[in-house]
């Protein structure tokens, strides 16, 4: 195949144009997974923490272990913390963290909330 005097090079110089913003591209669609795995993570964080806290003798101790574990095995997320408030009737924890980076600059945080009604014993009499 014979090319003009004037397009020598031109493949080359179209690739180092294209293949950066291609590369950019794949690790864009990367960062947005794993924004969103880390965002189920701390929503299920969040669950375990809610579900725990709303037991009738769990301590609030509990709930948080509850979280941390989870969060320890699943990973994904950096500088995760939890948070958990309870009153009389209901119970609400809410787990922050950050999504792990792969595109330089872009931090993305990731927030989840989970709220329960807290379970408690009635005895019979007093039904």
């Amino acid at each position: 195949m014979r090319t003009s005097e004037g397009e020598a090079g031109l493949i080359a110089s179209q690739l180092a144009v294209v293949m950066p913003a291609l590369l950019l591209l794949i690790m864009l669609a990367v960062q947005f997974g794993l924004w969103a795995h880390a965002t189920q993570i701390a929503r299920a964080a969040a669950d375990a923490a809610a579900s725990t806290a709303a037991l009738p003798d769990a301590s609030l101790d509990d709930a948080q272990a509850a979280a941390t574990s989870l969060l320890a095995q699943a990973g994904n997320l950096t500088d995760p913390t939890v948070t958990v408030d309870r009153d009389d009737t209901q119970v609400a924890a809410v787990v922050t963290g950050t999504a792990p980076q792969v595109v330089p600059g872009l931090r993305f945080a990731v927030s989840a909330e989970s709220a329960a009604p807290r379970e408690l014993f009635i005895p019979q009499g007093d039904r």
